[in-house]
């Protein structure tokens, strides 16, 4: 299946984003084992860099924080069927406390530059409760600089699964497991998109490439177990951590996922976080 995408040396260069985290490693496990055409160019970076990539047009095609879309809605288009989701508890995007959650008015909460859904979503669930902390964005240390410096944290990726939070704060609060109980829905921190501007230039190259992503995430979906030792191996953690973080994790986007997406953009635009109401635009290469 790998030489229909291979060795076409006409195609010209794509750029594609990867999140640098292991929570992406499902849906690249293809793309790293044999399904990756010459012509396909992968820079790796945290969410928020990979958003900034896409808005200066360095990369065509990424992942991108669901907010990111939101606020460039017209010039990107979705990729169909792939996020970053989960229904329920997340384990990757946590809010480590030193007192309950209800009690942090007034008081200084860190907020990590890494990922902007995560971010925003914070800040919905504090308003949520009638809770208004002072945020702080800055470089997430070890849990010793963090409690000198605020009295919680919002962390992300791979720092949340390493490192073991629950001895040095009391209270950990996970962002999926907050927002299932407030809505009864998934939540939706990542998408894949493509700019506008390049999928009208080059539609067939971009049909292309949700082939390949398709094929990918279906062979790292069988592949589980090895990608799960993988990621166990390089942060140092146990392996039934990294299964367990893969089973919570959800790279589809089906009806129900995409309305936990438009309930999270309509709450945002309620709160007047977002400055207008969102609109899911899909790369459709029929009408191309």
């Amino acid at each position: 299946m790998k030489h229909q995408f291979k060795n076409n040396m006409a195609i010209p260069p794509v750029n594609l984003g990867r999140i640098v985290y292991m929570n992406v490693a499902p849906v690249y496990y293809g793309i790293d084992n044999g399904l990756k055409p010459d012509w396909l160019n992968i820079a790796s970076a945290p969410p928020s860099i990979l958003n900034e990539m896409m808005e200066k047009e360095e990369l065509d095609i990424s992942p991108v924080s669901s907010v990111a879309y939101a606020k460039h809605q017209d010039e990107w288009l979705l990729l169909p069927d792939l996020s970053i989701s989960c229904h329920g508890r997340v384990m990757s995007v946590i809010l480590v406390s030193k007192m309950p959650l209800e009690k942090l008015d007034n008081k200084k909460v860190i907020i990590t530059d890494k990922s902007a859904a995560a971010a925003e979503l914070i800040k919905l669930l504090f308003l949520t409760k009638k809770v208004k902390p002072v945020f702080e964005i800055m470089p997430i240390q070890c849990p010793d600089e963090i409690k000198k410096h605020a009295e919680a944290a919002l962390i992300i990726g791979d720092k949340a699964l390493k490192e073991k939070w629950h001895v040095h704060f009391d209270h950990i609060y996970d962002l999926g497991q907050m927002w299932l109980e407030l809505t009864g829905l998934p939540f939706v921190f990542a998408l894949w998109a493509v700019r506008k501007s390049f999928a009208d230039k080059r539609p067939d190259t971009v049909s292309s490439i949700i082939k390949i992503f398709g094929l990918s995430k279906e062979q790292g979906k069988k592949n589980l177990e090895t990608i799960a030792a993988k990621a166990s191996g390089i942060l140092g953690i146990d392996i039934d951590i990294c299964r367990k973080y893969y089973e919570l994790l959800n790279y589809n986007l089906d009806p129900l996922q995409l309305k936990g997406l438009r309930t999270f953009f309509e709450k945002l635009y309620q709160k007047k976080i977002l400055p207008q109401k969102v609109r899911l635009r899909f790369f459709d290469s029929d009408s191309k």
